[in-house]
C-alpha cells in the first residue's frame, strides 16, 4: 500500500490526507482511532496538524480506508532531493511483500546482511 499512496497523481498534506481518507471510508475520528489502536484525540491531532502520524500509521489508514490519493512525502523520509526515488520501493529485484512477511529473526538477519553489504561498498546506512 505504501507505494500506491505515494505514487498516485494528486498531492495532499498529511493532515488533509488523513481527514480525506477517514471521510472516504465514512468513519468518525473515534472509529478510525479504534481500528488503529489510538485515541480519537490522536486522530484529531493528526487532522489538525498538531502531530504527524508515522509512515506505518499512514499505511494502516490506507489499508483501513482504501484511500489512495497522493500524500506529500513526510519530512521523516529522505530529503526532497531523493523523494521521487523513495516514494516507491527502491529495490526492484526484491519483493517487498516477502520482506514485510519475514519473522523477527529473519528480519534481523536480513538487516545485518544489508548493513554488512553496505559497509563493504563504503556506505554508512545505519541510523
Amino acid at each position: 500500500m505504501y507505494v500506491k499512496i505515494f505514487s498516485t497523481l494528486r498531492r495532499m498534506e498529511m493532515r488533509e490526507w488523513i481527514r480525506a481518507a477517514r471521510m472516504h471510508a465514512k468513519l468518525t475520528q473515534s472509529q478510525l482511532g479504534e481500528r488503529l489502536g489510538v485515541s480519537k484525540g490522536n486522530v484529531s491531532a493528526w487532522e489538525n496538524g498538531h502531530h504527524e502520524a508515522s509512515v506505518e500509521q499512514v499505511n494502516r489508514i490506507a489499508e483501513i480506508t482504501g484511500y489512495v490519493e497522493r500524500l506529500t512525502v513526510p519530512a521523516s523520509l529522505p530529503s526532497s532531493a531523493g523523494t521521487e526515488m523513495w516514494a516507491q520501493w527502491p529495490f526492484p529485484q526484491v519483493d517487498q511483500n516477502k520482506v514485510r512477511q519475514l519473522d523477527k529473526e529473519s528480519a534481523i538477519s536480513l538487516q545485518a546482511a544489508i548493513l554488512i553489504a553496505a559497509a563493504q561498498v563504503g556506505l554508512d546506512i545505519r541510523k
